[in-house]
């Protein structure tokens, strides 16, 4: 089954797992069965030569589930051997575990020494059964022994659910966390997967559904969800045969303090390259002359002071301020011109940090989008940013709530919050794409889609994902190392299409 795009919280996948016993009359029993049953088909697809599989079970329904699995392997005279870390169960979790003893499962209580001398045998697949999605806090014994126990093991690990010390919520890992290769997930696709730290941890995710209604989810919203590729390339109009380049807007990127001539330079390769009409730079004096000659599709301004900047103004239909902008009087000037000239701005870098020094107050309203990877975003908040990346989520709509406008923030599945609070996640991208000037490209592609009439939401969304994808495309065919923030205008060029 594809994985859906809506993500769900924990509380609300509990609450259509209610509907679908209460409502529609389907034993929680035979719910448990049907995802021990799609989480071991799983396994034999992944794991097809499977011989040797070792299921760690907690106390609740997480752990009910790796019984069922159990249970399954041993029916097919798979060896199967259930490491039990509680042994108070109740309810279907009782039944699932009545069940595997019934079919001869070889059921262990978990401790370091038994399981450090299994572990020595023939290597298999383990199973994480332990925790599921109504962990929250702080881990306690034994399962943070066992936790650290799989992933010291060396052994591939399918986790049942969402991988166990993940937060289902909001993707955070408070101390460890199952680093699973595969992760099975049931009825809704839980948020925490996704996002965060989550995003890591589940490794390669799967779905089912366990053929519950579908009416089980009239009437929620989800938590968030996943941009989708096909519907965001529709966003862009198709081109007049008459068109001609005052139709596709004017980007013009400001930055480009002494010495970080480069970071706008890119930014406008993007813009240039993904449609818009004009692209200018306004910049220092000295970067003129690289810039055009590099690209001359552009045009490069000399800019030495505010007083310089502000006639310029009137040209542009679209400002992305930040690329190189540095944070001295020169740059300061500049920003605050920006954002008091009542046009769409695309907010990145140093933009960002000289507005958390509290030294440019953005106005009441406008129209703009802030892209802050963590480390600016904990400085826009005040916070650190450990604080930001244990909860993503919380910290993009803290800055919405302080700054306004459409709020992209970046990073290891980048979120984007639209002006109306919709949460949207890009779950494309790959550490290639930790290196300098990818923040720049981003800016500047974000620019250009909205001078061709996109609005910042959208905007937002396109350019992350094609973004992501196109580095996606690139490392597939090159690899991840010496990536460069530049391989990614071509591809992105194509996947904007015509």
């Amino acid at each position: 089954m594809s994985l859906p795009t809506k993500l769900y919280t924990a509380e609300q996948v509990r609450e259509f797992d209610r509907r679908a016993i209460e409502d529609h009359n389907i034993p929680g029993m035979v719910l448990m069965k049907r995802a021990g049953r799609a989480a071991f088909n799983r396994l034999l697809q992944c794991w097809p030569a499977l011989n040797n599989l070792q299921v760690f079970c907690g106390g609740g329904n997480n752990g009910g589930d790796g019984y069922v699995i159990a249970a399954l392997a041993r029916q097919r005279n798979i060896t199967v051997t259930v490491w039990q870390l509680s042994q108070d169960l109740l309810g279907d979790a009782l039944s699932a575990y009545e069940f595997a003893v019934q079919e001869g499962v070889h059921i262990l209580p978990y401790t370091s020494e038994h399981w450090q001398k299994a572990s020595q045998a023939e290597p298999g697949v383990i199973v994480d059964a332990l925790l599921g999605t109504g962990f929250s806090g702080n881990l306690r014994a034994p399962y943070d022994e066992a936790i650290e126990a799989i992933n010291n093991s060396g052994w591939p690990v399918l986790s049942v659910d969402i991988p166990s010390g993940v937060n289902a919520n909001i993707g955070s890992i408070p101390n460890k966390a199952i680093q699973a290769d595969n992760t099975i997930s049931f009825i809704g696709e839980k948020l925490g997967n996704v996002v965060g730290q989550g995003r890591v941890a589940s490794g390669k995710r799967y779905f089912d559904s366990l053929n519950v209604p579908s009416d089980i989810y009239q009437n929620d919203i989800p938590a968030a969800e996943l941009m989708e590729l096909s519907l965001l390339q529709t966003l862009l109009p198709k081109r007049a045969l008459d068109a001609h380049k005052g139709d596709f807007g004017h980007v013009m990127v400001v930055g480009g303090d002494h010495g970080y001539g480069g970071a706008p330079l890119m930014a406008a390769q993007m813009a240039v390259r993904c449609g818009a009409g004009l692209v200018s730079v306004a910049t220092r004096p000295e970067n003129t002359i690289p810039m055009i000659t590099r690209q001359p599709e552009i045009m490069a301004v000399a800019v030495a002071s505010g007083q310089d900047f502000l006639p310029l103004l009137t040209r542009p239909t679209v400002l992305v301020v930040g690329p190189g902008l540095g944070q001295s009087g020169w740059s300061e000037q500049l920003l605050y011109h920006v954002v008091h000239a009542g046009k769409p701005i695309v907010l990145d870098a140093d933009a960002l940090n000289i507005i958390s020094h509290k030294k440019i107050v953005l106005p009441q309203q406008g129209d703009w989008v802030l892209t802050p990877h963590p480390g600016e975003a904990a400085r826009l908040l005040g916070t650190s940013i450990d604080s930001v990346l244990q909860n993503r989520i919380m910290a993009i709509k803290a800055l919405q709530d302080q700054y306004g406008g459409t709020i992209v923030l970046k990073g290891a599945g980048t979120l984007v919050l639209t002006n109306a609070g919709k949460l949207f996640v890009c779950d494309a991208g790959n550490p290639g794409m930790a290196s300098g000037g990818m923040g720049d490209v981003l800016s500047g592609l974000i620019g250009t889609l909205l001078a061709q009439g996109l609005s910042t939401d959208d905007a937002a969304c396109l350019g992350v994902l094609t973004h992501a994808i196109a580095a996606d495309q690139v490392v597939s065919e090159r690899g991840q190392r010496g990536l460069l923030a530049t391989d990614l205008i071509e591809p992105v060029r194509c996947l904007l299409g015509g």
